[in-house]
């Protein structure tokens, strides 16, 4: 199997607008050779975009796009799709009803000599394990295996980048799992840089060796998934990876009060209300007749999820009859019901401070 090149992709502020609407506003990213980059974010938030113009499917209008060194696209002056080292995979996997699997995956070496033709779709086949549905067409197979169809073409003329638009959205949910295991391993042994648009965090997370958070044309972070779940830089970006408790807070001579109970903050905090978050799974709560510390609460409900039994809390608050609702997600079953009179704590080191609600304020440690 022959090793394809793989290259850098730099973007450099690019700028795309379509009439009065603003889809990238100044955006700079690289990906560099082995790296899996996921672009996530919202619908409309440019992610898509951002792809065309790397591939050469919309004329670039501000900024510079490179890959290996090669300026592929400037304002007024590109290479064509066709002479850029670009494999594409669309959403829908757009095969050629009329054209065999091996039809297919061939499509984009019809100039090649035959002989080359018919070796490199061999050792595509091979790779993506569709050898016996070589002359299958695409209606013959299920949706997994013709996701795999769309990729091998997309790598067919060895691309040095490859791009996945939203590649797994058009699987049922059972199937999508497995497929996607199946693709990254396969881009993963090509060593060839790739960016996969997403709108499923979790999916990104999977996926990303790095994951790159976009809203409103604009990066918001680009990190480890480990580091977008535990250190989010904001709470849009806190609350696009799991869900969250999120409540109002008060810092006071260097202690936050919140209603799970009042905690000490760095020095640099300043005085002040702020934005306060904590994971579902960071809340602790202790059975009734417990001798744990915390705050106590009563159960309003709960549900049992299999893996784990998320609780809905009540905390005294003043100023609120009923108190405050959190949610708690506990591993394995947890024998609690409505009424029940508990202790609720969280770990200070898991509290989340943002200065601003919504995706403005940077995120402050506890």
């Amino acid at each position: 199997m022959s090793q394809p090149p793989s290259s850098t992709i730099e973007i450099a502020d690019v700028r795309h607008h379509y009439g009065r609407h603003v889809a990238l506003a100044g955006l700079s990213l690289t990906v560099a050779p082995h790296e899996v980059t996921c672009i996530v974010g919202p619908s409309g938030c440019g992610k898509s975009t951002l792809l065309r113009l790397i591939s050469g499917l919309e004329a670039l209008q501000a900024g510079s796009i490179s890959i290996g060194g090669t300026v592929v696209a400037v304002p007024g002056r590109s290479l064509p799709p066709e002479r850029r080292p670009v494999g594409m995979m669309f959403q829908d996997f757009a095969l050629f009803p009329h054209l065999t699997v091996a039809g297919n995956i061939g499509f984009g070496l019809r100039h090649q000599l035959r002989a080359r033709r018919e070796e490199r779709v061999a050792e595509l086949l091979e790779l993506v394990a569709l050898k016996r549905y070589a002359d299958a067409y695409p209606h013959m197979l299920s949706g997994g295996q013709q996701q795999r169809v769309a990729l091998a073409r997309a790598m067919a003329r060895d691309p040095a980048v490859l791009l996945l638009d939203e590649p797994f959205s058009a699987l049922d949910e059972q199937m999508r799992r497995a497929v996607r295991e199946e693709v990254v391993q396969i881009i993963r042994s090509s060593g060839i840089a790739t960016m996969v648009v997403t709108h499923d965090p979790e999916e990104a997370m999977e996926i990303g060796s790095r994951v790159v958070v976009m809203t409103e044309g604009r990066i918001v972070q680009a990190d480890t998934p480990y580091g977008l779940y535990h250190n989010p830089a904001n709470s849009f970006v806190a609350q696009l990876f799991g869900e969250l408790n999120r409540f109002s807070a008060r810092v006071v001579d260097g202690h936050l009060d919140t209603p799970l109970g009042r905690f000490a903050v760095s020095a640099e905090a300043a005085d002040g209300q702020m934005e306060v978050a904590c994971r579902v799974e960071d809340v602790s709560v202790a059975p009734p007749g417990s001798r744990a510390e915390g705050i106590a609460a009563r159960v309003r409900r709960t549900s049992f999820l299999g893996s784990s039994t998320r609780v809905c809390l009540s905390l005294p608050t003043p100023g609120a009859a009923d108190g405050i609702e959190i949610h708690a997600r506990l591993p394995g079953y947890v024998p609690m019901r409505a009424g029940d009179e508990v202790t609720a704590s969280v770990d200070p080191k898991r509290l989340m401070m943002f200065p601003n609600a919504g995706h403005g304020g940077q995120r402050r440690r506890a």
